[in-house]
């Protein structure tokens, strides 16, 4: 009897046409593949994106500000009670002058944001690092620059696309128009407030939004710019450890009280990560469609499979094969065309993940399709981050889906009466 039982066995697991090599698996497992495969590449290039972003913006961008309606009167007092808590965290703490300009040049105009920033911000060091032509240290010089009337000027330092747009060098000069007038003459009309600047530095960020818009001059002459005699727009504070901005927040406010207002790096980009947040877990969504649409073909597949060996299954459960044991049968078939998509798919997520940019190069060379466009994109190259957690969770969703895919088909063997199995043979 259990000769016989082991002979029936193989004739149920031995499918002709159905085979795990057949058409129908094949497209199962491909499923699988391509739905973990999909999944790993596009969370890790938005994980890539988020950390990227983070970088850029922490290293440009002041970790904490202190502002308040209408400009800060008296920058240093503030200074001085910011300092009497004693914060360890914090690296320096200077106020900043910030508004939008008209820059124009012999051919061209265009509009700005324009930092007054001084020697003692320590958001300089973090600029520094991505300037390509000229020095930033000419900001901070006494009148290091004259004009054509032996009238001093002061330097200016402009984003890589913003001097591209405006056709000037190191060395060139460039009009800053301010949306403040002139002090009134007499019998003249009043004019937007003009200074001539030179170009002094060049910087690239490679995030377009800097790149194409960011301007940075002395504090005293964006004083003068926006007729703000000794006031600043706000104050500027950078951290060792960004992640602790939140916390110190609330104690540089508790202790300022209004009419200050304390913001940390993350709410003034809030909008911006909560957005790539949202569009993370979208994609998640969408892509995970391809895993499910995988778990049905697995379905059909095994229900085509009970429905063509419903003899075989009649024969075993006639010779003592229990409901358990005929569903492991198919629960297991289910289970290792899983495991084959899911081994298969990360394998080349990881693959194309570690590989992206080179790939996206040949693409390119190939079709002359440009995969990923640095004039519209924050970056010069596809950032990507390989997850471990993420990795890990899609595999097991993977695995999940392909186990619960294989539940139907198999209670459906496993409950086959042998009787009417084995009626009309």
């Amino acid at each position: 009897m259990r000769y016989e039982y082991i002979i029936a066995l193989r004739q149920l697991t031995h499918r002709r046409g159905y085979g795990f090599i057949s058409l129908i698996s094949f497209i199962s497992v491909a499923g699988i593949a391509v739905g973990v495969m999909a999944l790993i590449v596009v969370l890790s290039v938005m994980s890539g994106f988020d950390r990227e972003l983070k970088e850029k913006i922490v290293g440009a961008n002041p970790h904490l500000l202190i502002v308040k309606q209408g400009g800060i009167d008296k920058a240093e007092e503030v200074v001085g009670k910011v300092e009497q808590l004693r914060l360890e965290n914090i690296v320096t703490i200077a106020p900043y002058v910030e508004g939008q300009v008209i820059l124009r040049s012999d051919t061209n105009a265009s509009g700005a944001v324009i930092k007054g920033l001084s020697r003692s911000d320590e958001s300089i060091q973090g600029i520094d690092e991505h300037v390509k032509r000229g020095s930033l240290e000419t900001l901070f010089g006494d009148d290091l620059f004259v004009d054509e009337d032996n009238e001093p000027i002061g330097g200016i330092a402009l984003g890589y696309q913003l001097a591209r747009i405006l056709n000037i060098n190191i060395g060139d000069k460039v009009n800053v128009i301010s949306p403040h007038l002139e002090s009134k003459k007499r019998f003249l009309p009043r004019r937007a407030k003009t200074l001539t600047f030179e170009v002094s530095a060049v910087f690239e960020f490679g995030m377009n939004s800097m790149d194409t818009s960011m301007a940075l001059i002395n504090i005293d002459y964006a004083r003068e710019l926006f007729n703000l005699t000794d006031k600043s727009s706000g104050i500027a504070i950078r951290v060792k450890d960004v992640f602790l901005a939140d916390e110190m927040k609330k104690n540089i406010q508790a202790h300022l009280g209004y009419p200050y207002w304390t913001q940390s790096w993350m709410d003034t980009n809030k909008s911006f990560f909560s957005a790539l947040r949202v569009e993370k877990n979208v994609m998640t969504i969408l892509l995970s469609l391809i895993i499910l649409v995988a778990g049905f073909n697995i379905i059909s597949t095994l229900i085509m499979v009970v429905m063509e060996k419903t003899k075989d299954i009649g024969i075993l459960k006639a010779l003592g094969a229990t409901n358990f044991s005929i569903m492991k049968i198919f629960l297991f078939q289910g289970v290792v065309v899983g495991i084959l998509g899911v081994v298969i798919g990360a394998f080349l997520g990881l693959v194309i993940t570690i590989n992206l940019n080179p790939i996206a190069d040949f693409l390119e060379k190939t079709t002359g399709f440009e995969v990923f466009p640095s004039d519209i994109y924050y970056f010069t190259e596809i950032p990507a981050q390989i997850n471990l957690q993420d990795v890990i969770i899609i595999v097991i969703s993977a695995l999940f889906i392909s186990i619960l895919a294989g539940l139907y088909p198999a209670r459906r063997a496993a409950l086959l009466n042998p009787v009417d199995a084995l009626r009309y043979e």
